[in-house]
């Protein structure tokens, strides 16, 4: 399982507090960090309402550069995501190497974003939340054009915060059947809530091999993408809680038992046994057996037709399971 620690906003334009949300999502013991990065007058409107806010927490090239570089440094460890929200910032990725991009899902119909995606070679994590088939189509054809990258979706709607019953987790299986990729889950659950961890535990048992969630230091109403983020002790103790659960994930069936399977076998499964001793070349019939759980497995009760009306070729004792080599 994968962990992407979010920063997104909540530095809320003060480098000190980014460097201190990347030291963080490090200790907490996530996998990766991953910064928003955009050049506002290519992303948004001067008429949305949020182009003000926004543009007075807007970071320069060169100071994610410092970060980045800052955070190679300091946590080599730690890889390192960008989501570019319009096409001009992929430049930075040609400066300075970078572990993954995210497409937001607004661009996933842009082609000057996905013309400058197509030049990297790592993952690629295409935010597909709130998109049609006909639009998540759109972003793998062209981006497939690079055989080097790897695609990813990642599933998730923000309403700052999203209520439970508005995220779909079903379509986290519809994403993985319908496109045979790998699919990540972006959670925004209500901090508040007693459930803010849970929707990742589902959809780590639904298939996604990626969850991202928010990290922040300060809930203050002032503050950006507080609503549905983790604070550094409450990150730390969900990423501790994925990493115990994941190994409850398992892997699919096979022939092969592992060994916990094998001793839940022994002591669960039925098989076929006498109800009294038979002796060398005694006939089996209906009568003389039963079906129990026996704590060690022998014929299972789906091959009695094995048994009927064949010849014992050793003495066999009361209860004891069945074998195969049993019989003549």
């Amino acid at each position: 399982m994968f962990v992407i620690a979010e920063i997104a906003c909540s530095h809320n334009g003060k480098f000190s507090q980014l460097k201190r949300l990347v030291r963080e999502a490090f200790l907490s013991g996530a996998d990766a960090v991953q910064f928003q990065i955009w050049n506002l007058k290519y992303m948004m409107s001067p008429k949305n309402k949020l182009f003000t806010k926004l543009k007075k927490i807007e970071f320069t090239e060169n100071d994610w550069i410092k970060i980045i570089r800052f955070t190679k440094q300091k946590f080599p460890k730690l890889k390192i995501f960008c989501c570019f929200y319009e096409h001009t910032s992929f430049a930075l990725a040609q400066k300075i190497k970078i572990d993954g991009i995210k497409i937001n899902s607004s661009d996933l119909t842009n082609p000057l974003v996905l013309k400058e995606a197509l030049k990297f070679d790592n993952h690629i994590n295409l935010s597909v939340g709130g998109s049609s088939v006909e639009e998540i189509n759109y972003a793998i054809k062209l981006l497939k054009k690079n055989k080097k990258n790897k695609i990813n979706l990642m599933y998730g709607i923000q309403n700052f915060p999203t209520k439970i019953n508005e995220v779909n987790l079903i379509r986290l299986g519809q994403l993985r059947d319908t496109f045979k990729t790998t699919i990540g889950y972006q959670d925004h659950t209500n901090y508040k809530s007693k459930h803010r961890n849970h929707l990742c535990f589902m959809a780590m048992a639904m298939g996604a091999k990626i969850l991202e969630k928010h990290i922040c230091y300060t809930r203050s109403k002032k503050s950006y993408d507080y609503e549905s983020a983790l604070f550094f002790d409450e990150f730390k103790l969900f990423v501790d809680e994925i990493k115990k659960l994941k190994n409850s994930l398992g892997k699919p069936i096979t022939k092969n038992f592992s060994k916990s399977e094998k001793n839940y076998r022994d002591f669960q499964k039925k098989s076929i046994v006498l109800n009294f001793p038979k002796k060398t070349g005694d006939i089996v019939s209906t009568k003389d057996i039963s079906f129990l759980r026996t704590n060690k497995l022998g014929i299972s009760p789906h091959k009695i037709n094995f048994v009927l009306s064949r010849k014992l070729k050793k003495n066999v004792g009361a209860f004891v399971p069945l074998k195969f080599s049993d019989f003549k």
